[in-house]
């Protein structure tokens, strides 16, 4: 039976919620604009790298990331990956080479793994242990929606802004 006594809705529990579905949808606002982007650099043959080598390098630093989190803490880790990925936002269109492209993305799926692996860890801290299905179905809801919303925000920004992509 579910402890329905400790509520798992609380302002951090919301925050984190929050943090996790804007993390989600930054990273994945570049998904539908960058093969074109990536083709007007010259890049055509390497998009399916590039914009692969984001996921993979996210996947392989997940278990790294998690043993730092046992070591130096959830937060620290969550704003480590925050801040690089943050960083790597803004370095997209100062990095017009492919092999710049291929750095970045390395370093940004790297760091991508930082957040929810540590995200993870401090729900489990903040929610009760009987409460954690709810909580990481909740949790991956928003992570999720972030998912979906990034790419459709994404394409709204370009065709609404005045940035022109090469």
């Amino acid at each position: 039976m579910i402890n329905q006594k400790y509520s798992i809705y609380t302002v951090n529990f919301a925050l984190i919620c929050v943090s996790s579905l804007f993390f989600s949808a930054s990273y994945n606002m570049l998904i539908p604009e960058l093969p074109a982007y990536l083709s007007n650099l010259g890049g055509a043959e390497y998009k399916g790298l590039i914009i692969s080598l984001f996921t993979l390098t996210a996947g392989l630093s997940r278990p790294f990331s998690g043993k730092i989190t046992d070591t130096i803490g959830r937060k620290p880790v969550m704003t480590i990956g925050i801040i690089v990925c943050i960083v790597c936002g803004f370095l997209y269109p100062v990095l017009t080479t492919i092999s710049g492209f291929l750095f970045l993305r390395l370093l940004h799926g790297f760091s991508t793994g930082f957040s929810p692996t540590a995200i993870s860890a401090y729900i489990a801290d903040i929610v009760p242990k009987e409460r954690w299905g709810e909580a990481f179905g909740i949790q991956g809801l928003c992570f999720g929606t972030g998912l979906a919303l990034g790419p459709a925000l994404g394409s709204f920004i370009k065709m609404y802004s005045s940035i022109v992509l090469q």
